[in-house]
C-alpha cells in the first residue's frame, strides 16, 4: 500500500472478520502508526517501511514475548545483509531497539518493533508491527536518538529489504513456532548483556511505586525477560524502557 492508518490495525480488523494465514502487508506511509507504551510511530511518506506480519498459532502465552526479538534479530541480519553494514555495529537494545553504531553522530535507532496478540473467528492470532527509518534525512526523524540506514551510508534499497526480511523472518519464525524461543541467538546479539543499564517504569508497574531501578545486564530469562544485577540482587524485567549508561 502507498499509505494507511496503521498496518497493525488494518491486520487486526483482518482477523477479527475471520481472516488468518500468514500474511504480510507492507506501507510507504502510515499516519497512525503506534510503537510499545502507546507512542506514535511517525514517519515521512516515501522514507520508510512500515510492514505487518500476521501469524496465527497456538503456542502457550509465556513465549509470546519472543515475538518482536524475532523481528528485531531479523532486522539485524538484513542490515548487515542487504545494508552491508559490520556486524559489530548492529546490536539489538531490550527488548527490541535495533541500533546502529557507526561512531558518528549518524549513528541511533533505525527501527521500531511492536507486537500484538489478536483472537479472530479463526483463534489466537500475532501481529508484528516492524517500521525501517530507510531514507529519512536528519530534519525528518521523530527524534534526536533516531538514524536511518541512508544516514549511516548503508544499502537500502526498498525491494532488497523486503526480500531479505522475508526470508529471515521466515527462518527465525520457524524456529519459534517449534521451539517457542529464539534465546541462543539473541542473548549472541543483545547490546544490554554486559552493559551497565538504567530500567523506568510507569509508577508501580513493579510494585511499591518504584519507576527506576540501576543495574548490570546479566541475561534474558527463558520468557525473554531481561535479567539485571542490582544493587538489592539480580531481578528480572518484563517491560520497562532501557537506557544504556556510559561507562567512565
Amino acid at each position: 500500500m502507498d499509505s494507511t492508518g496503521s498496518t497493525n490495525a488494518d491486520m487486526a480488523a483482518f482477523v477479527r472478520q475471520g481472516g488468518t494465514s500468514f500474511r504480510l502487508l507492507v506501507a510507504d506511509h502510515q499516519d497512525s502508526g503506534r510503537g510499545r507504551f502507546s507512542r506514535s510511530w511517525q514517519d515521512v511518506p516515501g522514507t520508510a517501511l512500515a510492514i505487518s506480519v500476521l501469524v496465527p498459532n497456538d503456542r502457550p502465552p509465556q513465549d509470546w514475548g519472543w515475538l518482536s526479538m524475532v523481528a528485531g534479530l531479523a532486522v539485524v541480519r538484513v542490515i548487515e545483509e542487504v545494508g552491508g553494514a559490520d556486524r559489530s555495529r548492529v546490536t539489538l537494545k531490550w527488548p527490541n531497539d535495533v541500533l546502529v553504531d557507526l561512531g558518528t553522530d549518524h549513528g541511533g535507532k533505525v527501527c521500531g518493533i511492536l507486537s500484538e496478540r489478536v483472537d479472530g473467528p479463526a483463534g489466537p492470532h500475532a501481529i508484528i508491527g516492524i517500521g525501517i527509518n530507510v531514507s529519512m534525512g536528519r530534519d525528518e526523524l521523530p527524534l534526536p536518538t533516531a538514524t536511518s540506514l541512508a544516514l549511516c551510508r548503508l544499502h537500502h534499497d526498498k525491494n532488497e529489504l523486503l526480500a531479505s526480511l522475508l526470508v529471515h523472518l521466515d527462518e527465525l519464525l520457524t524456529v519459534w513456532l517449534d521451539t517457542g524461543t529464539v534465546r541462543d541467538e539473541y542473548v549472541a546479539r543483545c547490546d544490554t548483556i554486559g552493559t551497565p543499564v538504567r530500567l523506568t517504569f510507569d509508577p508501580d508497574t513493579i510494585g511499591g511505586g518504584a519507576q527506576a531501578v540501576e543495574g548490570i545486564g546479566v541475561g534474558v530469562d527463558i520468557d525473554g525477560a531481561i535479567v539485571v544485577d542490582t544493587s538489592s540482587g539480580r531481578r528480572s524485567f518484563n517491560a520497562g524502557d532501557v537506557s544504556h549508561l556510559r561507562t567512565r
